[in-house]
């Protein structure tokens, strides 16, 4: 674990969980910063300088950027919660960069959820396979199905994705709470959780906030039209382990 040294786009310290071997690195960090600062508005690539990586540079990776936008109706209030993926890279042993996303301008507060594995860049390295680890959602009462579940288990980080096919109706608007079975218990971590379109901002897609811990997945909302076709929701991440 790390702070960050300093940025350009006035967010303050941010505090990083990371795993790092020769060839990668695996970084957990979750940031806010101001769209209207003078910091930011005066920078072109979001650049946060950090203590000395053990890569100088990397491919490009995503990480996830929302913004939270309720919208007040005379009998009830719209989540337009929106966001999308920007791109992410590390330049050199001491900065990690942001794209910088003008659609994004459109809310002044942006919340970025780094949980990424940074690749270093034109490394002549052997590649070694991990083998896939079977995980499923289990409840009391079954309500929540997923699809295309993926869970690679390293002993130092974890790497998972699942899409959520379908919600019994009786919970599509309750919080939703399930048992990961087959994930590892020895990571918390706030994960963006995208899915289902949004009136307010057709430029993105439906971006909520979840959490796991102890196994544990919860959210407590998700944006209004969740369930539209052609936006499912899913989850994806890497997370460092508290194994040391």
């Amino acid at each position: 674990m790390f702070n960050s040294i300093s940025n350009n786009f006035g967010a303050g310290t941010i505090q990083f969980k990371d795993y790092q071997e020769e060839d990668y690195v695996v970084l957990n960090a979750k940031f806010t910063y101001d769209t209207t600062s003078p910091e930011y508005q005066a920078a072109d690539v979001l650049e946060i300088k950090v203590p000395d990586l053990m890569i100088d540079r990397s491919t490009d990776t995503g990480v996830f950027a929302r913004f939270v936008d309720r919208q007040v109706r005379p009998t009830y209030t719209m989540n337009y919660d929106s966001g999308t993926v920007i791109r992410s890279w590390i330049k050199d042993k001491n900065t990690i960069c942001l794209e910088k996303f003008a659609p994004l301008e459109c809310a002044e507060e942006v919340i970025v959820y780094i949980q990424a594995m940074y690749v270093g860049k034109h490394k002549d390295s052997t590649a070694s396979k991990i083998t896939k680890t079977y995980a499923t959602f289990t409840q009391p009462t079954k309500y929540l199905y997923t699809s295309d579940v993926i869970c690679v288990i390293h002993e130092h980080w974890v790497f998972f994705h699942c899409t959520f096919s379908s919600v019994s109706y009786a919970y599509r608007d309750l919080p939703w709470e399930a048992t990961i079975q087959g994930l590892p218990t020895d990571f918390a971590l706030d994960i963006p959780f995208p899915g289902g379109y949004c009136q307010g901002h057709d430029t993105m897609d439906g971006l909520s906030e979840a959490h796991i811990e102890n196994g544990v997945f919860t959210n407590e909302e998700r944006v209004s039209g969740w369930g539209s076709t052609g936006h499912d929701a899913f989850l994806f991440f890497f997370a460092v382990r508290d194994t040391e």
